[in-house]
């Protein structure tokens, strides 16, 4: 089996420059589906956790999302 590397680091726009930093997990390299996927989180209706509003189911739905991706 090979290994694309070029194919993964397309999905890392921090590493066009051509370095890459390991200084900690706080988003230095981040992935285009991360970024996408705040980007849509915030940019809508967002409020406090419930099942009443847009807003509130938005933000219920994040939180669930999150803890099944974390969990498979």
């Amino acid at each position: 089996m090979t290994y694309d590397v070029t194919a993964v680091r397309a999905h890392f726009p921090s590493l066009a420059t051509g370095t890459a930093y390991f200084d900690g997990p706080g988003g230095t390299q981040t992935p285009n589906t991360v970024g996408d996927a705040i980007r849509a989180a915030i940019v809508g209706p967002l409020s406090n956790r419930g099942t009443v509003t847009v807003a509130e189911r938005n933000a219920e739905n994040s939180v669930i999302s999150a803890r099944e991706a974390i969990a498979a």
